[in-house]
């Protein structure tokens, strides 16, 4: 044999030892990339059972927690809405009263602007009148009552001043004697 042969005689042994290895190697990283799958599938598997149960664990706190939020948020919504009703209604009557004193005073505005715009209304002039009428009827009735009065004065002063002249004796009359 040459040198030749030997060397393709090696070179094709070693081609087949290769291949042979490789194919020992890629069946043996298959066989170990099965078993990496085969432990994440598993891994997996138990995390995703775990997780789940923490999830659901988490979600159910999470829930109660919040109905206590909302339970406590209600109670102080109640408690505030009860403090602070009595001061809304009073705010709301110090409103009220505000606004009907100014709705009072502009209407009592508007009228005497319309008052002196127009004039009086019938209805005052005829109350007017009559107001005047009244006084004018007790000013009379007052004139005559001071008339009467004054009239019995005089004559109760008359009568007096006559009784009072009867019950004075005259003097004595001289005849002819001029009374000086």
């Amino acid at each position: 044999m040459g040198p030749l042969t030997e060397s393709m005689t090696r070179l094709c042994g070693e081609i087949v030892a290769l291949r042979g290895a490789r194919l020992t190697f890629v069946r043996d990283l298959g066989q170990d990339i099965a078993a990496v799958q085969t432990s994440f599938r598993r891994a997996h598997t138990e995390m995703a059972r775990r997780t789940k149960a923490e999830r659901q664990g988490f979600v159910k706190a999470l829930g109660h927690e919040v109905a206590a939020l909302r339970a406590g948020f209600r109670r102080a919504h109640k408690d505030m809405a009860r403090k602070t009703t009595s001061e809304r209604r009073a705010a709301v009557n110090q409103l009220k009263k505000i606004v009907r004193s100014m709705r009072q005073e502009f209407a009592v505005d508007l009228a005497g602007a319309h008052r002196v715009w127009f004039g009086p209304t019938p209805a005052e002039q005829r109350a007017k009148m009559e107001a005047e009428r009244r006084a004018k009827a007790e000013a009379e009735q007052r004139a005559k009552e001071e008339a009467e009065r004054q009239r019995r004065e005089a004559e109760a002063k008359s009568k007096a001043e006559a009784a009072a002249a009867k019950a004075k004796p005259e003097p004595e009359r001289v005849p002819g004697k001029k009374k000086s």
